[in-house]
């Protein structure tokens, strides 16, 4: 007797929807609360311009504000040790020597190690002969008043002045030009400009555009699904996407849309069944250098697949159940997760590699869940 019946397709419950919105709002939330490094770098070195011009104009004051809060922005050991140098210049020696050991405790292979040990030793032996440090010349007057010590005896006072300890007196402008932007202080500074190794913002490999399209091809690896066992096939992939944030943030949500096409020769006859798949599908997209030229993509996708072309007697079908001819697609819903790594070749171009789950829960006379691992290999274009 032939058997004909359509099975109705069994959507997903409401606890599935909740996490996926549970995570789209984490996603969200890592977005917002996630820190810019590039725009930070941009006001570190914001900063440290105000604090080169204040010191060139002897504001040391307004130059070690400055640089303390582009230390904030980026704890770059290159802004301690111009603060040292400015509290030098106030002749304020113990907070120099603060300064100074707390550049090489953060820069221990700084190439002028030998020249800041020496100006730490300088000033020690000022501290240790009683001067303060800490009376402060008018701003932009590089000399020193030496300090003096005063010899009593039963007869005679005398006071005589002792010798500047090295490095605090005025030395005349470097005749070298200024080392590159972005390079550790060199060893040679002397009284020049301080320069701070805070770097150039690298090209970003990241365009302005938010839609971004992308398509895959790869080996599909079934791994339930069938009575008995299933060959590989292959999978092909096409979706698209509007990304939100800053195309400089660390990480980005993008919402889109995926169609997929894979078949399995599972019909008596060695004849292939095709799944076609359409599936919402929420990502998250993570840089993982500053220029963003290297991507990881996270993606949580849920939607519907059909299988078409499923004969008498086929493998997906439940041998204990009677004969029967299946009319028409058969639905059934969808969940893929997957996890993938991009290359930016542009700012537009990019290739990827991705390996994905896909699961579908046993309909009523099938054999078994339907799952498959997908491996891709394809293009994603941003306009």
């Amino acid at each position: 007797m032939r058997l004909v019946r359509k099975v109705s397709v069994r959507l997903i419950g409401p606890p599935l929807f909740i996490k996926l919105i549970s995570i789209a709002i984490v996603a969200l939330f890592a977005i917002s609360a996630s820190p810019a490094r590039a725009q930070d770098a941009e006001k570190a070195r914001e900063l440290f311009q105000q604090g080169s011009k204040y010191y060139d104009l002897g504001q040391f004051d307004k130059a070690i504000e400055a640089w303390q809060q582009g230390y904030d922005q980026k704890p770059d050991p290159g802004f301690l040790y111009n603060i040292a140098q400015a509290y030098r210049q106030k002749q304020d020696a113990a907070k120099a020597i603060f300064f100074y050991k707390g550049y090489l405790r953060n820069s221990p292979k700084a190439k002028n190690r030998s020249e800041v040990d020496q100006k730490i030793a300088a000033l020690q032996k000022q501290l240790d002969a009683g001067g303060t440090g800490t009376t402060t010349p008018p701003p932009g007057n590089g000399t020193t008043t030496p300090p003096t010590t005063t010899t009593t005896t039963t007869t005679t006072t005398a006071t005589t002045p002792v010798t500047p300890p090295p490095g605090t007196s005025t030395l005349p402008p470097p005749t070298e030009p200024p080392p590159a932007y972005g390079t550790p202080p060199p060893a040679s500074f002397g009284e020049a400009p301080p320069t701070v190794a805070v770097g150039p913002a690298p090209a970003s490999a990241v365009g302005p555009g938010h839609l971004e399209l992308n398509a895959g091809i790869g080996p599909a690896f079934w791994q339930t699904g069938v009575d008995g066992s299933a060959a590989p096939s292959f999978v092909f992939n096409m979706g698209a996407g509007w990304l939100f944030g800053a195309p400089t943030s660390r990480l980005r949500f993008r919402l889109g849309a995926m169609f997929g096409y894979t078949f399995l020769a599972a019909n008596e006859d060695k004849s292939n069944v095709g799944f076609v798949s359409l599936l919402a599908d929420p990502a998250l997209e993570i840089r993982l250098t500053e220029s963003g030229r290297l991507y990881l993509d996270l993606d949580l996708a849920i939607g519907l697949q059909w299988a078409t072309g499923i004969q008498r007697r086929s493998k997906l079908l439940d041998p204990t159940v009677p004969i029967m001819s299946v009319d028409g697609p058969q639905g059934m819903a969808q969940v893929r997760a997957g996890a993938g790594m991009g290359y930016r070749f542009t700012p537009q171009l990019a290739v990827y590699s991705s390996l994905s789950q896909s699961s579908s829960p046993k309909k009523q006379y099938f054999y078994s869940d339907i799952k498959r691992v997908e491996w891709l290999f394809g293009l994603a274009y941003r306009f």
